[in-house]
């Protein structure tokens, strides 16, 4: 009787062991999935300002990129005057966006910085039971120009 009552809390053990495993498991594919799409997202702002840019005429190369500055911003919100900007804030971080909604856009800012040609893209984000000031952070730095 007693070997069996050892056996039986070996297999609870082994039982909660798998049960904590696949909870962990499920906590980083869902981190994994929100990481796929920041990357997803911040690909998308780099295209639309790669498609809509303003090339300076005067220049001897003819093909030096002067990118919109109304996509730079310090920290993206919806209130930018860039309807694409507006959009990509809603994608990112609306009600029904890809990343999960918050509206404190000061402790976790994503950013669309210009210096010149080079774009960098910082996405960040909080997940609803995260509190404080932990943000996940993807950034994406790109170049701009024609050739």
């Amino acid at each position: 009787m007693l070997e069996a009552l050892i056996a039986v809390m070996i297999f609870a053990i082994g039982i909660l062991g798998t049960i904590g495993l696949q909870a962990k498991i499920i906590g980083l594919s869902t981190d994994a999935r929100y990481r796929t799409d920041a990357t997803f997202l911040a690909n998308q702002i780099i295209a639309q300002i790669w498609v809509d840019p303003t090339v300076d005429p005067d220049d001897p190369s003819g093909y030096t990129l002067n990118v919109n500055p109304a996509y730079a911003c310090d920290t993206c919100d919806a209130g930018n005057s860039n309807a694409n900007i507006q959009y990509w804030v809603t994608q990112t971080h609306g009600a029904s966006g890809v990343l999960p909604p918050y509206n404190d856009y000061a402790t976790c800012p994503s950013t669309i910085a210009m210096n010149g040609n080079q774009v960098t893209v910082v996405v960040q984000w909080k997940l609803p039971q995260e509190t404080g000031n932990t943000c996940h952070t993807y950034s994406s730095m790109t170049e701009i120009q024609y050739n």
